[in-house]
């Protein structure tokens, strides 16, 4: 028996694992899309004061999509950043009596299972806020592109 409510344990501990991985990750997400929002309000601000007045015809066109991909960008890391309900793995006993009647197995069966279900739903979100940082990413990467374009003077034949 002993050898059994061991083999839980060490699963419960990779189930734990798995779910503070993700929160990690969440966070480091979280952190580097809130250092591009001060990046890109940086530039944009940057942009529109100092080198926007000095450009005509195309090279404005050019500044001004790179600007509105660098707004876009913005906006999507913020949404990135915005916060959210996440799943915990852990359980609220006054509202959860039941775990306190359970044998150890059954009990550390429902453990797992808990932190399973909340790393589940909170890797679904942590999804979601990968695809719209790789999205700004890419966006400010374009935008930059522009950017840069639009202060070449002799780029275009």
């Amino acid at each position: 028996m002993e050898s059994e409510s061991n083999k839980f344990s060490v699963l419960l501990d990779s189930a734990r694992h798995r779910f503070d991985i993700i929160r990690d990750a969440d966070d480091v997400i979280d952190q580097k899309s809130g250092t591009l929002v001060g990046f890109t309000t940086t530039i944009i601000i940057g942009y529109l004061t100092i080198i926007s007045p000095q450009l005509t015809g195309i090279k404005l066109i050019e500044g001004i999509i790179g600007v509105a991909f660098f707004i876009v960008s913005t906006i999507l890391l913020i949404i990135v950043n915005w916060p959210s309900n996440y799943s915990f793995a852990s359980i609220k006993i006054s509202s959860n009596q039941e775990y306190l009647n359970k044998e150890e197995k059954e009990l550390l069966l429902q453990l797992i299972s808990d932190n399973e279900s909340a790393a589940d739903k909170n890797y679904k979100k942590l999804q979601k806020k990968a695809i719209l940082y790789k999205l700004a990413i890419y966006l400010l990467a374009f935008g930059s592109i522009l950017l840069v374009l639009s202060k070449l003077p002799n780029f275009y034949v």
